[in-house]
C-alpha cells in the first residue's frame, strides 16, 4: 500500500497560522493577506498588525472558521519577525513558534510546532492589503456561525479493526521511482490469527494498466504504532513506522528507499476522515534534494460498513 496518512487535526491546526514579519516602525501596521502552504496543500489566512509604544501587538485566523487569535511576544530584529500563539485543541495545548522575514509590502516566513511528538512545519506568504487595522479579521456571520457550540468530532478507536475489510482509493499525484501515477483500485486488509497483524492485497490499474501489490500491517496496541512493510509492484521494499498517538491521524518515519538508481526519502500522513474514509499525503525527496509533494489519495470503505 504505496499511499499512508493527512490529519483533520492536523488541518485546522494548519489554518490558523499567521504570516507576518515586524518591520520598521510602521511598514508591518495595517491588514495581510496571503496563503499557507504545507502537507495539507494551500489554505488562505490573515494578519492584522498595530502599532504599539515600541513594539507591535498582532492577530490571525483562528482555529475554527469566523475566530481570531493574538499573537504574543512579537519580536523585531531588523527585517526578521518571531512570534508565539498558543492554541487550544482536543489533544491539548500547543505552541506555534513563528520566523518571517520582511520585504517592502510582503512578508514570507515560517511556522512551526511540536504535534502529538511530531515536528510540523510550514510556510507562508502575505501582502499588505490596507493599512486597516479595526475591522476584525473575519465576517460577522462568520464569528456568529463560530459563537455557535461546538460539535464534538467524532474520533476512531486506535485499532486494526478500522482498516480490516476493504477500501477503493484514487491516487493523483506525478510519477516517481516508486511507480506510475494517477492510479486507483482496491486494498483489501485481512486479519491474521495473532489479532495484532493485518494482510494487505493491493489491485490496482493505471496509465499503462494493471498491478498488484501487497503489505504485511503489525500494530503496537502499547506504543500505538503502525509497522507497514509494502512490496510494490516494482519490487521494491518499503518499510515505515506510524505513529498513531492521535487517533485522527498518523504520521510515519519512512526507511531510506534506493529504486532505480535513485536515493529516496518518503513522508506520508494518514487522516482519519471518518469510519468509511480517510486520506494520504505524501512527499518525496530524490537524491537528497527537498521534500516536493508527490500526491494524495482518498480512501473510501466498500460498502461503507
Amino acid at each position: 500500500m504505496r499511499s499512508v496518512m493527512a490529519g483533520l487535526s492536523l488541518a485546522f491546526i494548519l489554518s490558523l497560522m499567521p504570516a507576518g514579519t515586524m518591520a520598521q516602525q510602521d511598514n508591518l501596521t495595517g491588514r495581510w493577506e496571503g496563503k499557507i502552504a504545507s502537507m495539507q496543500g494551500e489554505r488562505p489566512t490573515a494578519a492584522v498588525f498595530r502599532k504599539v509604544g515600541d513594539g507591535y501587538t498582532g492577530k490571525t485566523l483562528g482555529i475554527r472558521p469566523g475566530t481570531e487569535l493574538q499573537l504574543k511576544d512579537l519580536k523585531l530584529d531588523g527585517q526578521t519577525m518571531t512570534a508565539r500563539a498558543d492554541v487550544e485543541t482536543p489533544q491539548g495545548a500547543l505552541t506555534i513558534n513563528y520566523t518571517f522575514k520582511l520585504a517592502g509590502e510582503s512578508m514570507k516566513g515560517q511556522g512551526s510546532l511540536d504535534f502529538g511528538g511530531q515536528p510540523i512545519t510550514f510556510d507562508i506568504e502575505l501582502k499588505r492589503v490596507s493599512g486597516d487595522t479595526e475591522a476584525p479579521l473575519v465576517s460577522g456571520a462568520a464569528a456568529a456561525a463560530a459563537a455557535r457550540p461546538a460539535v464534538e468530532q467524532p474520533q476512531q478507536k486506535q485499532s486494526l479493526d478500522y482498516f480490516a475489510g476493504q477500501w477503493s482509493f484514487k491516487y493523483l499525484g506525478r510519477e516517481s521511482a516508486l511507480g506510475p501515477a494517477p492510479r486507483e483500485g482496491t486494498v483489501t486488509f485481512t486479519r491474521r490469527a495473532d489479532g495484532k497483524t493485518l494482510d494487505a492485497a493491493i489491485a490496482g490499474r493505471h496509465d499503462s494498466g494493471a498491478f498488484s501489490e501487497s503489505a504485511v500491517v503489525v500494530y503496537d496496541e502499547a506504543a500505538k504504532a503502525l509497522t507497514f512493510t509494502e512490496k510494490l509492484s516494482s519490487g521494491v521494499v518499503v518499510n515505515s513506522r506510524g505513529d498513531w498517538s492521535i487517533p485522527i491521524s498518523i504520521r510515519f518515519a519512512v526507511d531510506p528507499i534506493k529504486a532505480q538508481g535513485q536515493n529516496l526519502k518518503l513522508r506520508r500522513l494518514i487522516s482519519i476522515v471518518s469510519a468509511h474514509s480517510f486520506t494520504i499525503t505524501e512527499e518525496l525527496s530524490e537524491d537528497g534534494g527537498p521534500f516536493v509533494r508527490l500526491g494524495s489519495a482518498v480512501y473510501s470503505r466498500v460498502g461503507g460498513k
